[in-house]
């Protein structure tokens, strides 16, 4: 059964919001530049460029203070420029990671087998429906007249993967890894895999990439078109910036053609909502043995964080 969205919003405020967060700090009055404790953002004029960097203080996945940060931060652009006569000063909105060989390692496994073993059914629904919060305003570009992308310089796995296809633009480098491991432990990335994928690579395709839980190679990634540009270790960011020269003359057209595909194949939070209840359903049911394996890849989390 689906939370109400008052519940929601108590429940995301009581367990997911850290409750030392820090408020929204901007740098430059006016402007998208912001610092949060798991979100740096900087405004590169020169080539329009809004580069958010993930921290990753505690581990590279989306803990609920990255969450919290990541709406923040999409609430800050919206206040800004979520209105007609507002220009956002940036074309690009760039996710990058601050974390060495990882980009995002997916959804935070410790809060999720603290929350199983607890049965908190509550905790645990109020976590994906910040993510899906954060991942479909993305999803959207946050209805601003920009273009998305994720700057993959490290690995993207799990939810990290997820958060990749919501993205307008894919640039991944060579080396990096993606995968989906949630079927290793008898549960499916819940978070929007299924639905991202089966627009972008067809039903087929999808399960495939659901079910058998390997890890693919970036080359893989870039046959199967998810990733759109790949390119040499060190040379994603510049790739970035020489795309937004080269597609300067051009960026109306492929600011149109992204909507064009929201529109035709569209996408509804309520889709998304509904699997997070099965996906919720699912993980309560988990058995030790599942939550063990999973601890496992907790640990690897734990692991990789920002040096």
């Amino acid at each position: 059964m689906a939370l109400s969205k008052q519940e929601v919003r108590e429940f995301v405020r009581e367990r997911v919001a850290p409750a030392n967060a820090e408020r929204v700090v901007p740098l430059r009055r006016g402007l998208p530049d912001i610092v949060l404790p798991n979100i740096h953002a900087r405004l590169e004029a020169e080539s329009g460029i809004l580069w958010a960097e993930m921290q990753h203080p505690e581990r590279a996945c989306f803990t609920p203070a990255l969450m919290h940060d990541g709406r923040l931060f999409q609430e800050h652009l919206t206040r800004l420029y979520g209105h007609d006569d507002a220009t956002p000063p940036f074309r690009y909105l760039a996710w990058t990671s601050r974390a060495r060989g990882a980009w995002s390692l997916g959804g935070d496994l410790t809060t999720f087998v603290t929350l199983i073993r607890r049965q908190d059914r509550a905790g645990l629904a109020a976590y994906a429906r910040r993510a899906i919060d954060v991942l479909y305003d993305n999803y959207r570009a946050l209805d601003l007249p920009v273009l998305t992308v994720a700057v993959i310089e490290g690995d993207a796995i799990g939810g990290g993967f997820e958060a990749m296809l919501t993205n307008d633009i894919v640039i991944a480098e060579r080396g990096t890894k993606f995968g989906l491991p949630e079927i290793l432990f008898n549960l499916f990335p819940g978070m929007g895999a299924y639905s991202f994928l089966r627009r972008r690579v067809g039903e087929a395709r999808a399960r495939a990439l659901i079910e058998d839980g390997r890890s693919r190679s970036a080359e893989e990634m870039h046959e199967l078109g998810l990733v759109h540009h790949l390119v040499d270790r060190g040379e994603a960011r510049e790739t970035l910036r020489r795309i937004a020269r080269e597609r300067a003359a051009a960026f109306r057209t492929d600011l149109t053609l992204a909507r064009v595909r929201r529109r035709v194949d569209a996408l509804t939070r309520e889709e998304l909502d509904d699997v997070v209840d099965m996906w919720v359903d699912l993980a309560l049911g988990l058995s030790d043995s599942d939550l063990r394996r999973m601890e496992v890849l907790a640990r690897h989390q734990q692991r990789k964080r920002a040096a």
